[in-house]
């Protein structure tokens, strides 16, 4: 699974992947090199190099293991704190399923929803807060979305 996030400051796009890190998983450091992640990458290499000297590379593949299940979230975390936001709704809800962000955080630019009524909810109150519908035609067509 993979989302796409973007930032809207310097138009740059990144795809990440959501899940588990396999590539972190069999080449360690070498992942976070090739995404400019430097954070992270001085911490794998300086782990990896600590525990692999002393334990004949055992330690090391070990946390590599480990790491796995947690990298791609702190690289996207990383991502998402330093301005970067979901493209679409696709990718909002990918990241919500695996728990990489809070139900309900809100981005500057785009407010995702997961639930379509709710975003006929919002199209609707906006058409009547515009005057292009009455509130008669709004609450008819609020039970008809809302299955009432």
């Amino acid at each position: 699974m993979h989302a796409t996030l973007i930032n809207h400051n310097t138009n740059e796009r990144k795809d990440v992947k959501v899940g588990f890190s396999w590539t972190e998983f069999f080449w360690g450091f070498w992942p976070a090199l090739f995404r400019a992640d430097w954070k992270w990458l001085i911490i794998i290499l300086l782990v990896d190099v600590g525990l692999g000297v002393f334990s004949w590379g055992g330690g090391s593949l070990f946390f590599n293991l480990i790491f796995a299940f947690f990298y791609n979230k702190f690289y996207t975390n990383d991502l998402l704190n330093s301005g970067f936001e979901p493209a679409d709704d696709a990718s909002y809800n990918a990241l919500l399923a695996k728990g990489y962000i809070a139900p309900g955080r809100k981005f500057t630019t785009t407010n995702y929803t997961s639930d379509p009524q709710l975003d006929q909810l919002d199209k609707l109150k906006d058409l009547l807060d515009q005057g292009a519908i009455t509130q008669e035609e709004y609450d008819i067509k609020k039970r008809q979305i809302l299955g009432l």
